[in-house]
């Protein structure tokens, strides 16, 4: 099957070479890279042409739209079977196709995720990410997102074009974040999911860049929305304790993401306000932790992982 790889980019030319060699050297070979360069001003343009490769074909935004909508253009101009996904910072492992593509065997498999190394790079430190669901997972993932972010994930096309209700709209861009997220949920709806437990790719987190995901108050927006998008299956689907649970996995992940910014304010308030619901260890130690900023929260993390 013909992979296609979307990747966007904005202003990342120093950080594309990386992430694009790690797609060159797949040991699966039937793909196709598709950059979607949102209007850099970098010379990003310069330096993709100057590879003058066959395999990739290159796009760009005549004005800046943002991830979500250059990865709805990029698949609209993809041609494969499969499409995958790929940030410009981050980088994959070089059997990560060849692994997961076998898991579309099952033609039940819509979505195939992996494990991911989360690297900080102001600390020096990489710690793994573990799948842990697979299957028939719509009612889980209505909890939480259990699939984690873009770069893992290879979907089948029938599966993108199953759920694309507007021409060309398969990551909502009405979400300020959690784009993934969403459209997660609606794939699970009607595909069963599969993964290969062990990390597939490294995820690069920098302080240095500027990344809408980094924005806490855009993941309280999205939560907002996606509260009102699912509303009815959330209420019809999820017991009173499912949804006290969604609630407490919507305060950590807030909280995760203030903390990977250094937002120790914001991390230590919606570590509380998860404490409040469930009352366990996690999130009170969690809270305690938040105080003395990521670095701590960070090297804790990687210990016990």
């Amino acid at each position: 099957m013909l992979v296609s790889v979307i990747i966007p980019t904005y202003n990342r030319q120093k950080y594309l070479k990386k992430s694009l060699d790690s797609v060159l050297r797949q040991t699966y070979y039937n793909y196709e890279i598709i950059i979607v360069d949102d209007n850099s001003d970098d010379k990003t343009d310069d330096y993709v042409r100057s590879l003058n490769n066959p395999k990739i074909r290159y796009f760009k935004n005549n004005f800046t739209m943002l991830a979500p909508t250059s990865r709805n253009i990029g698949i609209s101009h993809s041609k494969g079977e499969l499409i995958a996904f790929l940030d410009d910072d981050d980088e994959w492992y070089h059997d990560k196709l060849e692994k997961q593509v076998k898991l579309f065997k099952n033609s039940n498999v819509g979505l195939v995720y992996s494990g991911v190394d989360l690297f900080f790079e102001d600390f020096n430190l990489t710690y793994p990410s573990s799948p842990k669901l697979k299957g028939n997972i719509y009612k889980n993932m209505l909890i939480k997102n259990y699939i984690g972010a873009t770069p893992s994930v290879i979907i089948k096309r029938d599966a993108l074009n199953n759920v694309c209700k507007k021409e060309n709209e398969y990551f909502d861009p009405k979400f300020p974040a959690r784009q993934d997220y969403d459209l997660w949920i609606r794939i699970t709806e009607t595909w069963e999911v599969d993964f290969i437990s062990e990390p597939l790719l490294k995820q690069y987190y920098r302080n240095s860049i500027n990344r809408i995901s980094s924005n806490v108050n855009n993941h309280i927006k999205a939560h907002a929305l996606m509260d009102n998008k699912y509303k009815l299956f959330i209420n019809s689907l999820l017991s009173f304790s499912d949804k006290n649970t969604r609630l407490y996995n919507q305060y950590l992940f807030i909280a995760a993401q203030a903390i990977k910014i250094n937002e120790k304010k914001i991390a230590t308030k919606y570590y509380l306000e998860a404490f409040k619901i469930k009352r366990d260890l996690k999130s009170l130690i969690m809270c305690i932790i938040s105080i003395f900023g990521s670095k701590l929260m960070i090297k804790l993390r990687y210990y016990f992982k």
